[in-house]
């Protein structure tokens, strides 16, 4: 069975927002590969060294769970999201096949939480 890395937002959402994202992209990626496939558990839930940069410790351990994966899927925003544009990149550049999907598609309120993370940057977007 091929394992499935699923790279989703953490950031500013509750360990029940995320896993009912991963579940969701695993069955997005089960109709693309037309077969169940196995999720590698990317959440992480042991704590960084405190002499670490908690983002890049988290981003590591990721990347070993992701060296495992026969396919991934991530978001089409990565943009917003530094763990999710290097998880993609390096999932690309080492020949994992690679899908992604629009994050509106996984998250309800996506408008929110980037409001909710970056308000300053919000206050200069214009509104149409």
């Amino acid at each position: 069975m091929k394992k499935l890395f699923v790279s989703v937002p953490m950031k500013g959402r509750t360990e029940e927002e995320i896993k009912a994202s991963i579940q969701k992209m695993k069955k997005i990626a089960e109709i693309y590969e037309d077969e169940e496939l196995e999720l590698i558990d990317s959440y992480i839930e042991d704590n960084p060294p405190k002499d670490s940069k908690e983002a890049v410790w988290y981003l590591s351990e990721s990347l070993k769970k992701l060296a495992q994966a026969d396919v991934f899927i991530g978001i089409d925003e990565v943009y917003d999201w530094n763990g999710c544009y290097i998880e993609r990149d390096t999932a690309q550049r080492y020949g994992i096949k690679t899908y992604t999907i629009p994050v509106r598609h996984v998250i309800d309120d996506y408008n929110a939480l980037v409001q909710k993370l970056y308000p300053a940057c919000n206050d200069a977007m214009p509104t149409f």
